[in-house]
């Protein structure tokens, strides 16, 4: 079913079971090596959890673009928003998975978020990692 397939399968089962506005989209057509694949959903799966657990989000969106030479996951949601580095610090375990796995599929993890504002994770993975019309 494809990244965007089982991203979608978990909101339908999870999120929106519980009253969470969320959706997935895919601005551009990319097609993922089976790892990286499998990485990219397990960092947006725990990014939806500390969504539904933490941030108290009513909406929360899912995106997968290209820009420039780069292959964007982002997962934003509009809940109460955190201190990275204060919860990097308390040994939030998540945040470090995500970042580990970032790693092993061959990118980047960054984390935005302001006390109220809600919080936005992107995985960047260089073009070359991907299949993708450019």
């Amino acid at each position: 079913e494809g990244l965007v397939g089982a991203l979608q399968k978990r909101i339908d089962t999870v999120e929106q079971r519980v009253g969470i506005s969320a959706r997935v989209v895919m601005e551009d057509f990319i097609e993922f090596p089976a790892p990286v694949e499998e990485e990219l959903y397990r960092i947006a799966q725990e990014a939806l959890n500390n969504s539904l657990k933490h941030a108290k989000a009513t909406r929360v969106t899912v995106r997968i673009f290209i820009e420039e030479d780069k292959v964007i996951l982002e997962v934003n949601d509009d809940g109460t928003g955190f201190e990275p580095r204060s919860a990097e610090a308390q040994g939030g375990m998540g945040l470090l998975n995500m970042n580990e796995r970032a790693k092993r599929a061959g990118g980047s993890l960054f984390i935005h978020s302001d006390m109220g504002m809600g919080t936005t994770i992107q995985v960047v993975l260089p073009i070359e990692l991907v299949h993708a019309p450019v």
